[in-house]
């Protein structure tokens, strides 16, 4: 992932050229005092992890920036769908946002099918909040060495016998797994669980010898000696772990897989607001204190690519579709 944070950017797509339905007049003068109440930003989680943090530092920095309230809302439930379905029916004049990432925007589709909203066509990205590496874990209680290579060795020696577990199937620990299994050729054994905390404990204990999870959570364990991490699933290798390689460049080139958090407002929104929520993103994404704490949090800018923010959702919308669609994942 770059070390150069990724500027919102906000191209030409249709979402972002939506003419207002209200009498131009009245809906340009809108515009024009926009912002003039307090906005919200919809997390569609519970409080506490790393999507609500980047939220809630984001929301002061565009208060000031905004000249307006900005007030952080949580709304979990159903993997993220609850919150982002209120935010793709809300009214499309920018007051209500929405922090979310692959889980909903990449992975909701195809893995529920049917929905009551689109998160393709629904909504415009403002920019991006941040990022987050995945590393992978394996249990020293599970493998005769704490090592990639073992679990490797293990793995092709006992097809169909070792275990992998995540938080859920079809979440972003679970379809991680999936494209490692898939790049390494391997057939392993998928043990969902509800949440990171179960299966953090059975990975300690033995019970299953690898899983995915985030770096904040899962340094400790490794500096505690619990579990080792063996590799990073982002290209570049983590500040915290500098002796870990890369899952890329341990030989696997799919799994630069970070979880990065973006803001999204309803695709309806008119340009100008849309235009000035993404400028004053920018700016708040910039600052020192933001980066600041990004790094206290192992958060990291995401790389966007050359071909800009649209094409970087594109990517994703067809990485995890074709995941979740390999992997046979369905909704827990």
């Amino acid at each position: 992932m770059s070390l150069e944070i990724a500027m919102p950017l906000l191209s030409s797509r249709r979402a972002l050229l939506a003419t207002p339905l209200a009498a131009p007049g009245i809906a340009l003068a809108q515009q024009a005092g926009f912002p003039n109440r307090p906005l919200r930003v919809v997390v569609p989680f519970a409080p506490g992890g790393i999507t609500d943090i980047l939220a809630r530092a984001a929301a002061e920095g565009l208060s000031g920036k905004l000249g307006q309230p900005v007030v952080v809302e949580n709304r979990a439930g159903a993997g993220g769908n609850v919150g982002s379905e209120a935010v793709a029916k809300a009214a499309p004049d920018g007051y209500t946002m929405l922090a979310v990432g692959p889980a909903v925007m990449g992975i909701a589709k195809p893995l529920y099918g049917r929905l009551n909203y689109d998160p393709d066509a629904d909504f415009a990205c403002l920019g991006m909040l941040g990022g987050q590496a995945n590393v992978m874990l394996v249990s020293p209680r599970a493998l005769p060495e704490p090592t990639l290579p073992a679990l490797v060795t293990a793995a092709r020696a006992k097809p169909g016998e070792v275990a992998f577990a995540s938080s859920g199937s079809g979440s972003l620990t679970h379809l991680t797994a999936e494209l490692f299994a898939k790049d390494a050729g391997l057939r392993m054994v998928h043990v969902p669980y509800r949440g990171s905390p179960p299966a953090l404990a059975d990975l300690i204990s033995g019970q299953v010898a690898m899983l995915f999870d985030a770096l904040t959570t899962a340094l400790p364990l490794h500096q505690a000696g619990q579990v080792r991490i063996v590799g990073i699933a982002t290209r570049e290798r983590a500040v915290e772990l500098p002796d870990v390689p890369s899952l890329v460049e341990a030989g696997f080139p799919n799994l630069d897989v970070p979880n990065w958090f973006g803001l999204f407002v309803p695709a309806a929104t008119p340009t100008p607001v849309a235009q000035r929520l993404s400028s004053a993103l920018a700016e708040v994404t910039a600052m020192e204190s933001y980066r600041a704490l990004m790094r206290a949090r192992s958060a990291m800018p995401v790389a966007i690519g050359d071909d800009g923010l649209d094409a970087f959702l594109a990517r994703e919308r067809s990485r995890w579709a074709e995941a979740v669609r390999s992997s046979g994942a369905r909704p827990d």
